[in-house]
């Protein structure tokens, strides 16, 4: 019989996909877990609990779409876009009579099936929206927490397109007025059809169509200058063959998908018929799209001609301009982009899923690949001079499921790394550690009593849409992650000394787990909006219960006689190294942190840092180690080590 230790210290390579149970060849192995639920990876290594969901608000609406609105670094936002409305909420609470109205919402024209589809960008104090069906809005903040304005964007000059729908060979009826799109000003043909004002510059839209002017002759029948869609032969604008362009967006053509700001340049792709086309404004007015002559600071517009349909899901802005298709993915290689010299290079060709918008995260671009199973992170490297899409998930596919959102989180005083939050279409929650200085990347998976349907980052605070069902009626609560909390749906009340907990209507009729001056209490339920409790307490929590799984990988180690993944292995000691934690159980026993003596008696037991060690009995082919913890306590596990006995 030999005897090992074998020490897993971190979990810094997170849970990984069971079928990697023999590749113990793998540096990462050993460092990871089979199972990781309902904890967070620390970049330090290590897991602990993830915090509970606090409750924030019940809405009625089975989708939502949240989107982040920082007005400055201590005004932020979250927007709530449901079938036809907008809330909007401030530091966890929901702004009501806004505009005075009344009422606690915006009315807006995205229904319940358009919210999923909006793409949205920020600068200062506006929000840009955009959507096929939807002329381009803006939304902006007024002067206090209640006061916004939600308007259709009045474009100076539009990107055009000869469309050549009934436009060729056009005739304009004698006497016709043409009335300027964005303009004061009106270009009126006499009797015999001759302009009889000059204009330089405008769109004018016509009986038979749009066409753009850059100059018109006083009494004359001709045009000058360089025009979007040359005349043929300098016919007049009574005469034949004539080609013209009109908006490139509009309720007929549809209106653009994605956007974004960029150098100075407000961006725009994807409208319903030029769904491969990218449009860039004039530097520094970015409702202006006017060409002009093509100077430097004009608008341009870049069409993707490649092998196959590209259509334009997502626009972003980092080290280069980005652009995510259906197809691949591409970017503009020059710094500052102008009309003159401007191309757009496709890196990789996996392809976007359009529900979910990329995101910058520590130094690279994470994106779910258009089957919706990979993540993938598209970042530059200077040994190849160009982009890759490097599978992030690969170790770990199992966690993301048909992703529905996406946020990330930047490091903080208690999150040391940058997190990726990725909304599967089953209700739970992918979480992703990326620390890439330290080579620090890890899954784990949080799961919760109902369905995760959404999620926002709103400075540090993490947001969620969950669905839960609630004394047999189905809810929608707006929550939010707090590593106070440790049930979820949770309200916590402090109080002068009493057994009666007040404010829990969102929980009536629905059994739920109560933490009393940090004792675990009897389970109770909420009626009329409170509980009764066995005795008096000042800081109370109650919420819905979730459990913890850490489950390591099997114990595989080399001998002499070479690898013991076919032989029976008894685990006959196990060290768990902790930091303030108690209520955890391995491999089913409980781990003992509180001390016997008077001085103890009625006291809350106290979280213990130290390292704990249980024997455990019993062969097994796997020798794995499970921590489990289901009652609502601390627990930081910072590695475990593991004497392993082996037959033979």
């Amino acid at each position: 019989m030999a005897r090992v230790n074998i020490s897993q210290t971190q979990f810094t390579s997170g849970e990984l996909d069971p079928r990697l149970a023999a590749r113990h060849d793998y540096d990462g192995y050993y460092k990871g877990a089979e199972t990781l639920e309902n904890v967070i990876c620390l970049g330090q290594g290590g897991v602990k609990r993830r915090g509970g969901m606090k409750y924030i608000d019940t809405l009625t609406d089975t989708a939502v779409r949240f989107v982040t609105f920082e007005f400055n670094i201590t005004q932020t936002y979250l927007l709530v876009f449901a079938n036809a409305k907008m809330y909007v909420y401030k530091d966890g609470v929901k702004q009501t009579n806004l505009n005075s109205s009344g009422n606690d919402y915006i009315t807006t024209p995205y229904n319940a099936t358009q919210i999923g589809e909006i793409g949205v960008t920020q600068s200062a104090d506006t929000l840009i929206v955009c959507h096929h069906s939807h002329a381009p809005r803006k939304i902006v903040r007024g002067g206090s927490h209640t006061t916004w304005t939600l308007s259709t964007i009045t474009f100076p000059y539009y990107p055009t397109f000869d469309f050549n729908a009934d436009y060729d060979s056009a005739t304009f009826a004698i006497g016709a007025n043409w009335n300027s799109v964005g303009s004061d000003v009106t270009v009126t043909c006499n009797t015999s059809g001759k302009i009889t004002s000059d204009h330089v510059g405008g769109i004018f839209e016509g009986n038979s169509g749009v066409i753009r002017i850059e100059s018109v002759n006083t009494g004359a029948n001709t045009l000058t200058g360089e025009l979007l869609k040359e005349f043929t032969n300098n016919n007049t604008l009574d005469g034949t063959d004539v080609s013209l362009e009109e908006p490139v967006w509009s309720a007929t053509h549809g209106y653009p998908q994605s956007v974004t700001f960029h150098e100075s340049r407000l961006w725009m792709g994807n409208s319903t018929a030029r769904p491969q086309t990218l449009w860039g404004s004039v530097i520094g007015d970015f409702f202006n799209f006017d060409r002009g002559v093509g100077g430097d600071d004009e608008s341009l517009d870049i069409t993707l001609d490649t092998d196959s349909v590209n259509a334009i899901h997502h626009i972003v802005s980092g080290r280069h301009l980005q652009v995510f298709t259906s197809g691949g993915e591409f970017y503009i290689p020059e710094s500052p982009i102008k009309p003159s010299s401007v191309r757009i290079s496709r890196q990789t060709k996996f392809g976007v899923l359009q529900k979910v918008k990329p995101i910058n995260v520590d130094g690279a671009t994470m994106f779910i690949q258009r089957n919706g199973k990979q993540v993938r992170e598209f970042i530059f490297t200077y040994t190849e001079a160009s982009y890759v899409s490097s599978e992030v998930n690969l170790l770990a596919p199992h966690i993301t499921n048909s992703p529905v959102a996406m946020a990330s989180q930047t490091g903080d005083v208690d999150n040391e790394g940058n997190y990726l939050y990725v909304v599967n279409g089953d209700g739970t929650l992918g979480v992703f550690i990326t620390n890439r200085a330290e080579k620090v990347m890890a899954w784990t998976k949080y799961t919760t009593a109902g369905d995760i349907l959404d999620v926002a980052v709103v400075e540090d605070v993490v947001y969620l849409y969950v669905k839960r069902t609630i004394n047999s009626s189905t809810v929608y609560h707006v929550e939010a992650l707090d590593n106070n909390h440790y049930t979820d749906a949770s309200k916590q009340v402090t109080q002068s000394a009493s057994a009666t907990v007040p404010g829990l209507a969102h929980l009536n009729g629905q059994e739920c787990r109560v933490r009393a001056d940090s004792a675990i209490m009897a389970n109770a339920t909420p009626s009329s909006g409170s509980i009764t409790l066995s005795r008096a307490a000042t800081n109370i929590e109650v919420g819905l219960n979730y459990d913890v799984t850490i489950k390591t990988m099997p114990s595989a180690i080399g001998l002499q006689s070479g690898p013991v993944s076919t032989k029976k292995r008894r685990i006959s000691r196990v060290s768990a190294q902790l930091h303030e934690s108690s209520g955890l159980k391995i491999n089913g026993k409980a781990v003992p942190n509180k001390s016997f003596g008077s001085s103890v008696l009625g006291q809350a037991p106290e979280a213990f840092t130290g390292i704990k060690t249980l024997p455990v009995l019993g062969y097994s082919k796997t020798a794995q180690v499970t921590v489990t913890q289901t009652d609502p306590l601390p627990l930081t596990l910072l590695g475990l080590t593991v004497e392993l006995q082996v037959t033979g």
